[in-house]
């Protein structure tokens, strides 16, 4: 990895979540400790005591004086500083060319360009195929012509925004221009990524249409909510007249992309109920039910979806990568609703071809985890006000009102603020203010409480009753059964072996089995990490029956599983059944990440092993 773009990583990390453990920044960049410690040396003299990298124990804090120069590093100054001895710059530049040029280019020529060898070259072109892949785009070299690019037009531009402008400032705007984008920003609070985004797609925009590049049919599956917008009107007017360009409507919606990739408060979006989308959506319900046999109200679960659904979609289209500010937090506190999120994404991806990032699968699971833990209380007392400041959207601000009414009780009142909508002089009087960014105001009367991770324990007290509740868990719904497996047999076989114990012990139906095999010939329930889960209705007995099966020695690789979890569900479910099957669905899929779990799942020998180690740990 480049040194500049490590530096990228640990800042955008730090910037999300000002507080993260070590261990999670080496897992995040995949480098030693001592790669870590030398990068942070390194980036922290660049950076001249404006920020600064702090090692505090085994946490990593970033500490900010200066909150311009922050964000204009975030925007890529430190990018466009770097030289051509950045690899990451010279693919850059080579891009840039291959993109500029109406002629195939030699590498002798682009060697002579950047003042390095061949071989150098030949290694940058090889990373600018595998960057150009991801677009859909090719970089073809031929005999005595070149290397010239070929793609669509809206994959080219979308190449050209993501991969140069981080490094070249290659077209810059008009100042009139620049002074109308300013006082656009003011008027619509439009966030400072957002900013950005919008300046690069103009000038991608400008660039093309002056040299003849058009956009010359519809973007597939794009969803304009400001198409009839006055910003958008504002906009495509003054660009029309400030470059003497006629834009179609198809490069008004292109221009437009950067506004419907999040919801701003300050829009006034109008996406209508698309058919299509419910149409998708009934699609991957139907997905997610199929594979896990879960219930929630998928009316009310569309309802909240929508909008987020919508702009993932677009999203995706656009190559636009969003914030974890949970930092992985969700697939371990939630896993059933990400495990459910992963199948979605999975259609997601199958449907539009663009790959699905684990921070995307991470939102998703939130409206999971909300459909499934759903409770609507009704009561009203005089409220306590607290201003939220969120700028990621009204997912993760739902998802944050919702974990802070189970905190605080109900008898507190939520308003939420974009960050550049907060305003101190008038929006100071809170009980106190939760925030997921740093604020620039140190005199702030109000308590304020800087969400460093929704889910850490030492606030979020609902994590604690959460975790009081799984060790004081009775198992009066659940029966737990174990078999150990010798290793390297079919995984059918393990299925049929476990099925047929059951049976024997009168557990299950006699039809269990099969309808257990069929089910799994349809939709195998092998989920990675070595775990299994197949399971279906049960008709003889009205508790839930789990057998665990641990296959003796065997090292899992890709979809092998070392766990089966087999799970017996009653064919009448009470209320009081269903709360204890999600709970052990959930104990089922963190075992998948928790390597303490599975050796201690590794070590039991026999039934009342299991039920010691569920009664000590309180799983299962």
């Amino acid at each position: 990895m480049a040194l500049v773009n490590r530096w990228y990583q640990i800042l955008n990390a730090l910037a999300a979540q000002p507080q993260l453990s070590i261990d999670d920044m080496l897992d995040l960049l995949d480098i030693s400790y001592k790669t870590l410690q030398t990068s942070i040396r390194q980036l922290n003299d660049v950076l001249d005591g404006d920020v600064q990298i702090r090692q505090t124990g085994s946490q990593l804090y970033i500490d900010v004086l200066d909150y311009t120069r922050l964000e204009e590093i975030l925007s890529g100054s430190l990018r466009k500083e770097s030289d051509f001895n950045s690899s990451g710059k010279r693919v850059s530049y080579i891009i840039k060319r291959l993109l500029q040029s109406s002629e195939p280019l030699l590498i002798d020529d682009l060697a002579e360009e950047i003042a390095v060898s061949r071989t150098t070259i030949n290694k940058d072109l090889r990373q600018v195929k595998d960057l150009a892949a991801d677009y859909h785009i090719s970089v073809k070299g031929r005999p005595n012509r070149g290397i010239e690019i070929e793609g669509d037009e809206l994959d080219l531009r979308l190449f050209y925004c993501h991969n140069v402008y981080a490094y070249f400032d290659t077209a810059i705007l008009k100042q009139d221009t620049q002074i109308f984008l300013q006082e656009l920003y003011q008027q619509y609070q439009l966030p400072k990524r957002i900013q950005d985004l919008l300046a690069k797609v103009i000038a991608v925009t400008v660039g093309r249409v002056k040299h003849k590049k058009h956009l010359n049919q519809a973007i597939p599956y794009y969803s304009n909510g400001l198409k009839d917008a006055e910003i958008i009107e504002k906009l495509v007017y003054h660009i029309e007249l400030a470059y003497q360009i006629s834009l179609s409507q198809f490069e008004e919606d292109f221009l437009a992309f950067p506004l419907n990739i999040q919801f701003i408060s300050g829009l006034p979006y109008q996406n209508a109920d698309d058919p299509a989308l419910q149409t998708f959506f009934q699609t991957v319900i139907r997905r997610v039910q199929t594979a896990l046999n879960v219930d929630f109200n998928v009316e009310k679960l569309y309802q909240e979806i929508c909008s987020h659904l919508t702009f993932l979609i677009n999203r995706l289209i656009f190559h636009v990568q969003i914030t974890d500010i949970f930092h992985g937090e969700v697939k371990s506190k939630y896993p059933l609703a990400f495990e459910m999120a992963k199948i979605a994404a999975g259609e997601l991806q199958n449907y539009f071809g663009y790959p699905i990032s684990a921070a995307e699968i991470g939102y998703l699971a939130l409206y999971f985890e909300m459909a499934l833990r759903e409770q609507e209380t009704a009561q009203s007392r005089i409220p306590k006000q607290i201003a939220v400041v969120c700028t990621t959207g009204r997912g993760t601000a739902a998802m944050i009102h919702r974990q802070l009414s189970r905190v605080l009780g109900s008898d507190i009142e939520i308003v939420h603020y974009s960050e550049e909508s907060f305003n101190p002089q008038s929006d100071d009087a809170y009980f106190a203010i939760f925030t997921t960014v740093p604020l620039k105001f140190p005199q702030l009367r109000s308590p304020v409480i800087h969400i460093t991770n929704l889910f850490d324990d030492q606030w979020l007290q609902t994590e604690w009753q959460r975790v009081n509740a799984l060790q004081q868990k009775n198992l009066e719904t659940v029966m737990l059964k174990y078999i150990r497996l010798p290793k390297g047999r079919p995984y059918q076989d393990y299925l049929k072996e476990m099925a047929a114990l059951l049976s024997e012990q009168d557990l299950v139906d006699q039809d269990f089995s099969s309808r257990l095999l069929q089910r799994e010939s349809k939709q195998p329930t092998v989920f990675g990490g070595g775990i299994a889960f197949p399971h279906t209705i049960n008709r003889l007995k009205q508790k839930t029956i789990m057998m665990l099966g641990v296959v003796d020695g065997q090292k899992p690789h890709d979809k092998e599983a070392e766990f089966i979890f087999m799970v017996a569900i009653p064919d009448t479910v009470e209320k009081e059944t269903e709360a204890e099957l999600l709970t052990l669905y959930d104990d089922i899929f963190r075992a998948a990440n928790d390597n303490e779990l599975k050796e201690a799942l590794r070590q039991i020998r026999t039934e009342d092993d299991l039920l010691i180690l569920s009664k000590n740990k309180g799983v299962f």
